[in-house]
């Protein structure tokens, strides 16, 4: 099975499971990456509001990669806002990776863990996602045991 990562990480956690994943299923790592960075904590978090409120996500710097090869696709993102960030969000339903196995990762300060599937599924109505791992400080979750219990 060939298996792809897509993933955004502001503040490093995210990157590292995408790591784990890349090393445990010899992936292909694609960093999705919005065209101007957050910046601080507080920045993201009031920039991300006003996209959000706005209806526009950030542009995004990363290219659409062609995932046709791909049997297997993890999603790996923090929690903003209760879900996906908007320009990851963009950036999946439009990667053609619809109808593929799909398991995502989420990392999160508090929570989320039900917003983020329910986005997934309904920007991914054709795909079968399976294997999900969420942690977050108040519900932390070990990825390295989530990993070895995905069969593929």
């Amino acid at each position: 099975m060939k298996c792809a990562v897509i993933y955004y990480s502001k503040s490093g956690v995210t990157k590292k499971i995408a790591e784990k994943v890349k090393a445990a299923f010899d992936a292909d790592v694609y960093s999705v990456e919005p065209e101007k960075p957050y910046g601080s904590y507080l920045s993201a978090v009031v920039r991300a509001g006003l996209e959000k409120l706005a209806g526009k996500p950030a542009a995004l710097k990363t290219a659409a990669a062609d995932f046709s090869s791909y049997d297997v696709v993890f999603i790996g993102f923090p929690v903003w806002y209760g879900t996906l960030p908007d320009f990851l969000q963009e950036y999946v339903k439009n990667a053609g990776i619809a109808g593929k196995r799909v398991i995502p990762f989420a990392t999160a300060g508090a929570n989320g863990k039900e917003g983020s599937l329910k986005t997934l599924k309904k920007l991914l109505p054709d795909s079968e996602i399976t294997d999900y791992f969420f942690t977050s400080n108040r519900e932390p979750a070990d990825p390295d045991a989530w990993i070895k219990g995905i069969k593929l």
